[in-house]
């Protein structure tokens, strides 16, 4: 590559020419969270072995990120995305899912820090049941 077009696409990167859109922002958001609920998941299950300090981790990780992709649901992002519009014409009853699904995280984090398996199982559980309401109320199929 020529170092006058390689300056150009540096320039034009720089100022955000080549950004995500709010959609894309958002689905690398969930897989994020998804590949941090999903290692904690082989756990719940007995597929791997419990290592508490592990858990814990994974699961601050899980709370500190846990917000993230909501931020990116602005007026005007339903396009290229599974999500429905009643995400922005039931506003209410959206932000009420985010709530829901923030709060069993904080549960499953706390669960963790206690080393409670017992209660991480629960939360776990709680966390997963709140991640399919959100999405058979706004979630559509794979275009």
């Amino acid at each position: 590559m020529k170092p006058s077009l390689l300056l150009l696409c540096t320039l034009l990167c720089a100022q955000g020419v080549f950004a995500d859109t709010p959609a894309q922002t958002r689905v690398k958001e969930f897989k994020t969270l998804l590949r941090s609920f999903e290692s904690m998941g082989t756990v719940v299950r007995g597929r791997d072995a419990y290592r508490p300090d592990v858990f814990a981790r994974q699961a601050a990780t899980l709370k500190a990120d846990a917000g993230k992709p909501f931020a990116n649901f602005p007026a005007g992002s339903q396009a290229d995305s599974r999500a429905k519009a009643e995400i922005w014409s039931q506003s209410a009853r959206f932000k009420h899912e985010q709530a829901t699904f923030l709060q069993r995280v904080d549960t499953l984090d706390a669960a963790a820090r206690a080393k409670d398996m017992a209660a991480i199982r629960i939360s776990y559980g709680a966390v997963a049941q709140s991640c399919k309401s959100c999405h058979d109320a706004f979630r559509g199929p794979a275009k």
